[in-house]
């Protein structure tokens, strides 16, 4: 497996977590503005629950067994590469860590690779 199909494997993982009742949240905050609904859409809305829909047993399949890779590759690299899978952009991952912006992109690169290694000795 290469490293653009992991990617998109972890980036489907980091999703389904979040579908998930237990949810796994990234320090992530809001910053749309606050809305005040006037009195007519809470009188339509009086009631309703929202439920996010349950991801597929095949989805959360694949997201254990990708969190079962993570157990190859050290704890940092295991943090940047879910970082990444959340979707923050190198510069962001890069500003965190007090580092220039392709440092992260080259340990998640090697982390990657440590795991395709060992994808590629278990077939």
């Amino acid at each position: 497996m290469d490293t653009d199909e992991l990617a998109k494997r972890y980036r489907e993982a980091w999703l389904v977590a979040r579908q998930l009742p237990s949810g796994i949240h990234l320090r992530h905050a809001a910053f749309w503005p606050e809305v005040n609904p006037n009195r007519w859409e809470v009188y339509q809305s009086e009631g309703r629950v929202v439920r996010r829909p349950l991801p597929s047993d095949d989805a959360v399949d694949r997201m254990v067994e990708c969190m079962r890779w993570l157990r190859w590759i050290s704890r940092e690299e295991r943090d940047l590469v879910w970082l990444r899978a959340s979707g923050l952009p190198w510069r962001v991952i890069a500003e965190d860590m007090g580092v220039n912006r392709k440092t992260p992109y080259a340990h998640w690169s090697k982390a990657m690779s440590k795991i395709s290694i060992h994808l590629s000795r278990r077939t």
